[in-house]
């Protein structure tokens, strides 16, 4: 697991804002210092809403090696710096969230790729509610997808 750690770290996807991590088993939460409240939040809201789920999720990405990497991203210029030219098969946009307007030219808050066999989720702060939402039920995709029969929290 430890190369699947540096890897991110040398990634496009990984910042030097980021000083502060969570990490829980295959769940690790990157972000910048001031944005704890944000990440702690994130993280309780996980733990509830997965429940037995999250154990068993846990135990099968574990064994398989993977891991989901969620970057809180303090504003759009460092969310840019890491998606802003990502034209590449498998990245894909998960909504715009809270106080984002629609249109042509709107940005999505959340971004989701694949580094590896790991899974990479991009979230452009500061954070709505309704952002929380979208990547908890992301999360929950990505988690009980074709690996589980069950999600139900």
């Amino acid at each position: 697991m430890k190369e699947a750690i540096t890897y991110v770290t040398q990634s496009k996807y990984f910042s030097p804002v980021f000083n502060a991590a969570i990490f829980d088993g295959p769940i690790r939460i990157y972000f910048a210092q001031y944005q704890e409240a944000q990440a702690l939040k994130l993280y309780f809201n996980l733990q509830e809403r997965f429940g037995e789920v999250r154990k068993q999720a846990r135990g099968i990405f574990r064994e398989r090696g993977r891991n989901i990497f969620v970057m809180l991203y303090p504003n759009e210029e460092v969310f840019d710096g890491a998606f802003g030219d990502d034209d590449a098969v498998g990245t894909e946009s998960l909504g715009l969230g809270a106080g984002a307007e629609a249109g042509p030219n709107a940005k999505p808050l959340i971004m989701q790729n694949r580094l590896g066999s790991d899974y990479v989720l991009g979230v452009c702060g500061p954070m709505e509610d309704d952002t929380f939402d979208t990547l908890c039920e992301e999360m929950e995709g990505i988690v009980c997808g074709p690996t589980l029969h069950s999600c139900e929290s």
